[in-house]
C-alpha cells in the first residue's frame, strides 16, 4: 500500500470523517454567542454615565501597550490590566446598553468603539512575524526573563474582544461608521490574527483557542462561512491533539505548582470555544467529547486531591514549568469565570466546590464586569 494512503486512513482512524464542517452548516447567530444580546444579571452594571468608568475605557484609545509591558511583566507574570480592564468594561457597558435598549448609551459605546479605531489601538504592539524573530519565553529557564510572547498574546486578545463588541454594535452604525471600524478589523486581523490562521501551536491550549476565537469573530464580521468552516474543522484536529486521551492537556496540565490552574485555564477556553461552534451548526466529534468530558472531571480531580492530579507523568520538555513551590498556585484559574456553567453546558459535569477559587473569582468579576475574557462573552447570561 502506498505510504500516503496508509496515512489517510490512519487520520481517518484518529479522526472520524463525520467531524467535518461545511460551510453550509454554519448559521452566524449575529452577536457571536447569540442570536439576541438581552438584559443579564451576570454581567455587572456598568455604565456610560458614570464619569470615572468612562475615563478608564477612554484611557485604552491609543494606548502604549508595549511600553508598559517592557516595564512590568516577564514570562512568569503579565500585567495587563491597563488593557484588559478597560475592554472588559466596554464589552459589559455595550452589553447592558443593547440588551435595555437604552439609546443614549449605545451611542456613546458606538463613539467610544469609533474613537479606539481611529487611534489604531494596540496596532504598535509587537506583530506575531516580530515575535518569532525573538527569544523564547522563560529563556535559559528564567521565570524573569522577557516574554514578548505575552505582549502580541494580549494584544490579539483585546483586539478580539474589541471586535466582539464591534458584531454587537454592527446593526447600530452607520455607512460611514462602518467603514472606520472595518478599516481599522482589517488592518488589525493582517498583523495579530492571519499570520496564525491555521497554524499549529507546538505546545498547549490558550487564550483564544490559541487564536482560534478570533478567526471566528472575523469570519462572523465578514460573514465568511467558508472560513468559520474551516477553522472550526482545523480547531477540532488541533484540540484533538493537544488534549490527551485521559483529559490531561498537553503543556497546560504539566506546568510544575501552577498544573491545575492552567489546566482549568486551558478546558475554559476550549469549552467556550466548543459552546460557539456548536451554537454555530458544528457538530463535534465524539473522541474530542470525551476527551472533554474527562478532562473536566480532571478539573474536579485537582480540586479534591491535588497530588493524585499532579502523579500524572509527562514525557517531553516543558520550559515554562514552575517547579519552584513558592511559585504554586493550587486552585482553578480564577480568570475561568465561565467554567462552572460550560462544563455543566458542554460535558454534564459539575464543578467540585473550590473555595478559593470562589473568592478569586468574585474579585475577578469585578475586573472583568461579568465577561469570560478568555473566550469573549459572559457565559452566564447563555439562554
Amino acid at each position: 500500500m502506498k505510504p500516503l494512503k496508509i496515512l489517510t486512513i490512519l487520520l481517518c482512524m484518529t479522526f472520524p470523517a463525520h467531524a467535518k464542517v461545511q460551510s453550509n452548516d454554519i448559521t452566524f447567530p449575529g452577536n457571536f454567542y447569540t442570536d439576541n444580546i438581552k438584559s443579564c444579571e451576570a454581567v455587572q452594571p456598568v455604565s456610560f454615565t458614570n464619569n470615572s468608568t468612562v475615563n478608564i475605557m477612554e484611557g485604552l484609545i491609543g494606548y502604549d501597550w508595549h511600553a508598559d509591558w517592557k516595564a512590568n511583566s516577564n514570562s512568569r507574570d503579565v500585567h495587563h490590566q491597563n488593557i484588559t480592564v478597560p475592554m472588559n468594561m466596554l464589552m459589559a457597558a455595550t452589553h447592558k446598553a443593547l440588551g435595555n435598549n437604552i439609546q443614549s448609551e449605545i451611542k456613546n459605546a458606538k463613539n467610544l468603539l469609533l474613537d479606539l479605531a481611529k487611534a489604531d489601538t494596540l496596532y504598535d504592539s509587537i506583530g506575531y512575524y516580530e515575535v518569532k524573530k525573538k527569544p523564547d519565553c522563560y529563556a535559559n529557564g528564567d521565570p524573569n526573563s522577557p516574554c514578548w510572547y505575552h505582549e502580541y498574546e494580549f494584544a490579539r486578545n483585546v483586539f478580539s474582544n474589541y471586535m466582539i463588541t464591534a458584531l454587537w454594535l454592527k446593526d447600530e452604525l452607520n455607512e460611514q461608521e462602518f467603514k472606520i471600524v472595518n478599516k481599522y478589523i482589517k488592518k488589525m486581523y493582517k498583523k495579530f490574527i492571519k499570520p496564525t490562521e491555521f497554524k499549529s501551536q507546538e505546545q498547549g491550549f490558550y487564550a483564544m483557542a490559541n487564536g482560534g476565537t478570533s478567526v471566528l469573530v472575523y469570519a462572523s464580521w465578514t460573514d465568511n462561512k467558508k472560513l468559520a468552516a474551516k477553522e472550526i474543522n482545523f480547531r477540532f484536529k488541533e484540540m484533538n491533539r493537544l488534549f490527551y486521551e485521559d483529559g490531561y492537556i498537553n503543556n497546560n496540565s504539566f506546568r510544575g505548582y501552577r498544573s491545575q490552574w492552567y489546566h482549568s485555564y486551558g478546558l475554559d477556553i476550549a469549552l467556550g470555544y466548543v459552546y460557539v461552534a456548536e451554537l454555530w451548526g458544528a457538530e463535534v466529534p465524539t473522541k474530542l467529547q470525551n476527551k472533554l468530558v474527562k478532562a473536566s472531571k480532571l478539573v474536579n480531580l485537582a480540586i479534591t486531591d491535588w497530588d493524585k492530579f499532579k502523579s500524572r507523568k509527562y514525557i517531553g520538555e516543558n520550559p515554562n514549568a514552575l517547579n519552584n513551590p513558592a511559585d504554586a498556585i493550587k486552585h482553578t484559574h480564577q480568570f475561568a469565570i465561565a467554567i462552572d456553567t460550560l462544563m455543566l453546558e458542554v460535558t454534564n459535569v459539575e464543578l467540585e466546590y473550590d473555595p478559593k477559587y470562589l473568592g478569586k473569582r468574585k474579585y475577578q468579576i469585578t475586573q472583568s464586569y461579568g465577561i469570560d475574557e478568555l473566550i469573549g462573552f459572559p457565559a452566564g447570561c447563555i439562554q
